[in-house]
């Protein structure tokens, strides 16, 4: 092999590697039940039925569905202008939707890890970094995986390793 074939080679291998690992995520993954970014809050509704609250502000229009006290709800906060394209969901409580990996809350961190790799961050409640199978850290973390400015985001229970925590809540939204 001569040395601009070999060149080409190691390029090509860095281009792939390169463009294989920028994202744990692509934004194909911002699913959640039938929900994703950017589509119209009319379609929501359409899945899920007509929102049991809904709160206004200057920054967002947010719409509480399923909501059963305070423990079974997911919301959609949408811009508040008259598109209403969704901006954010997110889920907690023992609603049954998942993510387009198949996480729900109740899956581990592992599962999390297996579905999406390498979290892009992963907080604890001060919000500095830890790992998510840090044995020196137990307490609840909060995991994050980015794309093209949409975060995908997991609240993991306290546990010694990825394997022991729960997701408790997810959530994905675009970044303003």
């Amino acid at each position: 092999m001569n040395i601009r074939k070999l060149g080409m080679t190691v390029v090509t291998m860095l281009a792939i590697m390169a463009t294989g690992t920028c994202f744990a995520v692509s934004k194909e993954d911002f699913v959640i039940g039938n929900i994703r970014l950017g589509q119209p809050l009319t379609e929501v509704i359409a899945k899920y039925g007509q929102p049991v609250q809904q709160e206004q502000s200057n920054e967002y229009s947010r719409y509480y569905f399923v909501k059963e006290g305070n423990a079974k709800w997911f919301l959609v906060d949408t811009a508040p202008t008259d598109d209403k394209s969704v901006l954010c969901v997110a889920l907690n409580g023992d609603i049954k939707m998942a993510t387009k990996a198949g996480i729900k809350v109740g899956s581990t961190g592992a599962e999390v890890k297996n579905a999406y790799g390498e979290p892009d961050s992963c907080l604890d409640v001060n919000n500095n970094r830890i790992a998510t199978d840090d044995k020196n850290y137990q307490g609840p973390c909060i995991v994050s995986y980015e794309a093209d400015g949409w975060s995908l985001q997991f609240v993991l229970s306290e546990g010694k390793d990825a394997k022991e925590r729960k997701v408790m809540s997810i959530a994905m939204r675009v970044k303003s």
